[in-house]
């Protein structure tokens, strides 16, 4: 599969520099906190669920250290639990 992005195939995750998986790691967290935000009714669950289900199966070490910078600088990380695949 092909994204729309980069032309890259979803099997060359693994080829992602620790930059690249961070920077995407970082934007689905920040897609998951601002979801978190809205009143129910206004959040794309799904997508919020799909977000979170990516950041565990291709970011996990990404995802704990975003978790303990907002905890370090004394904010409440997102719930980015419940949602593995």
């Amino acid at each position: 599969m092909v994204s729309a992005c980069g032309g890259q195939q979803d099997d060359d995750v693994q080829n992602m520099t620790d930059r690249e998986s961070y920077i995407i790691a970082k934007a689905l967290y920040e897609f998951i906190r601002l979801e978190q935000w809205k009143p129910i009714n206004e959040r794309r669950l799904s997508d919020e669920r799909d977000a979170k289900a990516i950041l565990h199966a291709r970011f996990d070490n990404e995802l704990a250290l975003l978790a303990q910078s907002d905890e370090a600088a004394g904010r409440e990380p997102p719930d980015c639990e419940g949602s593995r695949r």
